[in-house]
C-alpha cells in the first residue's frame, strides 16, 4: 500500500500521506507518454482525454453515427475505463486507495470547476501537458504554469490558511518507497510494449480497431502505476509548501520524455509527414491564441483540480471502481463521492460546451455563418 510502513511514523503522519515513488510514477509516466506517441503517429490523435471525452458525449446526445472519429473516442474511452479495472484487479491498493473524507458539496463543486475549466481552457493535464509542451504551444506553456499555481494556491488555502483538510500537513518530504513496488508498473510497461508493437505490425483494417482501444488501455495503466488514480497522491504533488510528494513530477517528465519524439519528429522536423493509418492526417490545434478564455479555463481547472486532486483522465478511468468499492458500507461514501465528481465533470463539460455554442450564435452577425465547434483536443 502507498503509505508509511513504521507505525510510529504514520501515527505522526496526516491522512493519505503519500510516499516519493520516482520508480513506479516514472513508468507509469512513460505509459501515457507512448499512449500519446503511439495514438498521434499511428491514428494522428492528440490524446487529450477532456478533448476525446466531451465532444464524445456532445456526439451521443447528437446522435451522430459512430463511424471514423466518433468510433476511434469511443474505443478510446472504452480501453480507458477497462484499464481502470485492470489498476483495480491487479494494483487495487496502490491506484485506488480510500478517497480523502471531504464534504460531498467540495466533491462536487470541483466536478463543476474541472468539467467548465476543460471545455472553456480546452485541455488540462493531457492534452496541455503531455502533447502541447513539447509541441511548443504557447497556448500550453501559458495554461500549465496557470493551473499549476491556481491550484497550489487552492491546496494552501485548503489545507493550511483554514486547514479543512485536518492537520498534520507541515512542510516535509514524503518519504521515498523503498525497494519500490516495481512488479505492477514493470508488468504493465511491458505489456504496453507488446501492445504497440502488435498494433502497429496489424493490417490497416484491424489497426484501426486495436489502436484507439490500446491507446485508451495503455493511458489507464499508466494513470493507475503512477498514482495520478489516487486524489491524496495529486494533492500531496500540489503542496508545495507543506506535505510535498514529487512523484508526479516524474509522471510528467518521463511522459513527455516518451511523447515529446513523436511531436518533434512530426511538427517540427517533419521527418514523420503522415499517420500509419491510411487515409488519417495529423490533428493540429492552434498554438496561439484565444488566450483570455484559455487562463480563465485554466484557472478553473486549477481550482477543481486543487479542491479533490482529480482531472478528466483519472476520473473516466476511476468512475466504475469508485462506483464498485463506494458501494459498500454506508451512503455516500468519500469513493462514492469521487465517483460522482466524475460523472459531474462530465456533465458540466457538456453544460458548459452548450452555453458556449449558445453565446456564439447569439452575439454573431445574422449574415455569419453558425459557431464554428471544436475539434477534437485544441491545446
Amino acid at each position: 500500500a502507498d503509505r508509511p510502513s513504521h507505525t510510529s511514523a504514520a501515527m505522526s503522519l496526516p491522512f493519505g500521506a503519500t510516499r516519493f515513488t520516482p520508480i513506479e510514477s516514472g513508468l507509469g509516466g512513460m505509459m501515457i507518454g507512448a499512449s500519446a506517441a503511439m495514438a498521434y503517429l499511428i491514428d494522428g490523435k492528440i490524446t487529450g482525454i477532456s478533448g476525446i471525452m466531451g465532444p464524445f458525449f456532445r456526439g451521443v446526445l447528437k446522435c451522430d453515427p459512430v463511424k471514423d472519429a466518433q468510433l476511434w473516442k469511443l474505443l478510446f474511452l472504452t480501453g480507458l475505463v477497462l484499464g481502470g479495472l485492470v489498476d483495480l484487479a491487479f494494483n487495487w491498493q496502490f491506484s485506488f486507495p480510500r478517497a480523502p473524507p471531504m464534504h460531498i458539496a467540495r466533491y462536487l463543486l470541483a466536478g463543476v470547476a474541472v468539467g467548465i475549466g476543460t471545455r472553456v481552457g480546452k485541455g488540462c493535464t493531457s492534452g496541455h501537458g503531455i502533447c502541447g509542451l513539447p509541441r511548443f504551444s504557447l497556448r500550453s506553456w501559458i495554461s500549465v504554469p496557470t493551473f499549476m499555481g491556481v491550484a497550489a494556491g487552492t491546496i494552501a488555502i485548503t489545507r493550511h490558511a483554514l486547514k479543512s483538510d485536518g492537520t498534520g500537513y507541515s512542510p516535509r518530504l514524503a518519504e521515498l518507497q523503498w525497494p519500490p513496488q516495481w512488479q505492477f508498473p514493470l508488468g504493465a510497461f511491458l505489456g504496453s510494449l507488446c501492445l504497440i508493437v502488435l498494433c502497429v505490425l496489424l493490417p490497416d483494417k484491424f489497426k484501426m480497431f486495436m489502436s484507439p482501444l490500446s491507446s485508451g488501455l495503455i493511458f489507464a495503466l499508466g494513470l493507475g502505476a503512477s498514482g495520478m488514480t489516487n486524489p491524496m497522491k495529486v494533492m500531496n504533488f500540489l503542496d508545495f509548501g507543506g506535505y510535498w510528494d514529487p512523484s508526479l513530477g516524474f509522471v510528467m517528465g518521463c511522459g513527455i520524455f516518451i511523447s515529446g519524439p513523436a511531436f518533434i519528429l512530426a511538427e517540427q522536423m517533419g521527418k514523420v509527414t503522415a499517420p500509419l493509418v491510411e487515409g488519417c492526417k495529423f490533428e493540429s490545434p492552434p498554438k496561439k491564441g484565444n488566450y483570455l478564455p484559455l487562463v480563465i479555463g485554466a484557472s478553473f481547472f486549477g481550482l477543481g483540480w486543487g479542491l479533490i486532486g482529480l482531472c478528466p483522465g483519472p476520473a473516466l478511468a476511476s468512475i466504475i471502481p469508485k462506483l464498485i468499492t463506494g458501494s459498500w458500507g454506508s451512503p455516500w461514501t468519500p469513493d462514492f463521492c469521487l465517483a460522482m465528481a466524475a460523472v459531474v465533470i462530465c456533465i458540466s463539460w457538456i453544460a458548459t460546451d452548450r452555453a458556449i455554442q449558445f453565446v456564439s450564435v447569439q452575439t454573431q452577425p445574422p449574415s455569419a455563418e453558425s459557431a464554428e465547434e471544436p475539434k477534437g483536443q485544441t491545446v
